[in-house]
């Protein structure tokens, strides 16, 4: 078994869907202006995408032992191309839901595989911390490349004739895939024993329902932020799409940095002290640029980098929140036996699309009875309510193993 090739592949797939996932705010807009839709029908688009994802998690999390988790990520990887190829041929608003739906079904399956897999190729639990967080880390780099790509098709053709370049880049993803070895024998020798009910038996240990609370509070205020910062960027600081659109790679580009600086970080202090003072500065950033662009003007201005400085200010906020969702899933994943981690990732994954659907909803209902401005100061309440999570879920942490030697 070749880990490097695996662990290309792996990146790839994470790259891909992390264009797919973290454009809903630039397709929101998109839609808005071109289908001429509410602000709640548009932002709906994250229900469909994240129902899709926890409906797909709970049903089938339990069995990806069964099927292998190559195959898995095969399968998610064919769904996805398919979506990808519809909506760049088709301009039509009831495309965008059914893009959506196909995405989270199959970023489900790639990521309970993907996350399996981390622990047949890491031998103990600064390893896996260490490539989880690379791996979350390269999701970033796709979710900032995700918008120069957009903004690149907005100022030169169709946004949706950016789904072509996706098409091309699933199915390259799909061909090394289909060309690399993994060995699953370690999980394929007890594969028998999971079931569709394994994931509730999971339940019964303090330290899964902690975590179940912390990854739906972190997913609420990460995607609440990246969904509607385009739009907020249009509206508060009078940016264009393309312009909006670069920003969000800002934003997605300081949570990659911080992914990649938290393996050297994590050994020099600890994950707690360091998430806890991550979360504090995220919420001091926020409330300064919501506080200091009340009433705020703003002249047109032609390029991006002439944009206000609060608008960096704001992007650079997830630089704050980038290392917590991977080592808060890496430690729970580490204590478990590798035949159950695809149980506990479809957890992860079911909680984490509850939380993000939940943020954006409840923006978006901000935003439309008042204002997006006013629907910004909404993620500082789960930021403090995440900070008091942290604090049980490290005592839980240090006192039990639940990995089975």
């Amino acid at each position: 078994m070749s880990s490097w090739k695996i662990k290309i592949s792996l990146f790839l797939n994470y790259f891909i869907f992390a264009i797919l996932l973290n454009t809903v705010g630039i397709v929101i807009a998109q839609v808005i202006d071109q289908y001429e839709i509410s602000r709640i029908t548009a932002g709906s688009l994250e229900a469909f995408k994240d129902l899709s994802i926890m409906v797909a998690s709970f049903l089938v999390a339990s069995y990806v032992p069964k099927i292998g988790y190559k195959r898995t990520m095969l399968i998610g990887l064919l769904i996805v191309t398919l979506g990808c190829i519809l909506i760049a041929s088709i301009t039509s608003y009831w495309v965008t839901p059914l893009l959506y739906i196909s995405v989270g079904a199959s970023f489900a399956l790639i990521k309970v595989s993907v996350y399996s897999t981390l622990g047949l190729i890491t031998s103990n639990q600064k390893e896996h911390t260490s490539l989880m967080n690379t791996l979350e880390g390269i999701f970033m780099v796709g979710s900032l490349s995700g918008p120069i790509f957009f903004s690149l098709m907005i100022n030169t053709s169709k946004w949706n004739h950016t789904y072509w370049i996706l098409a091309v880049l699933s199915s390259l993803a799909f061909l090394l895939l289909l060309i690399t070895d993994l060995d699953e024998s370690k999980v394929h020798k007890k594969a028998e024993e999971t079931g569709f009910f394994e994931m509730f038996r999971l339940l019964k240990h303090p330290i899964v329902i902690i975590f179940i609370i912390a990854a739906f509070l972190y997913v609420m205020i990460e995607q609440s932020l990246g969904t509607w910062l385009p739009t907020f960027n249009k509206e508060i600081f009078n940016l264009s799409a393309a312009q909006a659109a670069s920003f969000l790679s800002i934003y997605a580009g300081s949570i990659a940095l911080s992914r990649f600086l938290a393996g050297y970080l994590a050994k020099k202090i600890s994950w707690f002290k360091l998430q806890l003072v991550y979360l504090t500065l995220a919420a001091i950033f926020i409330l300064y640029v919501l506080l200091n662009s009340i009433d705020l003007k703003i002249n047109p201005f032609e390029y991006w980098f002439q944009a206000p400085s609060l608008a960096f200010v704001l992007s650079f906020v997830g630089f704050f929140l980038g290392p917590i969702y991977p080592t808060i899933c890496s430690i729970v994943l580490s204590k478990l036996e590798k035949i159950h981690h695809s149980s506990m990732t479809g957890l992860i994954i079911i909680f984490s699309a509850l939380g993000g659907t939940t943020g954006s909803l409840i923006i978006g209902l901000i935003s439309d009875n008042f204002n997006v401005h006013t629907a910004f100061y909404f993620p500082v309440i789960p930021i403090v309510l995440l900070i008091l999570v942290l604090i049980p879920y490290k005592r839980t942490s240090d006192k039990l193993t639940l990995e089975e030697k």
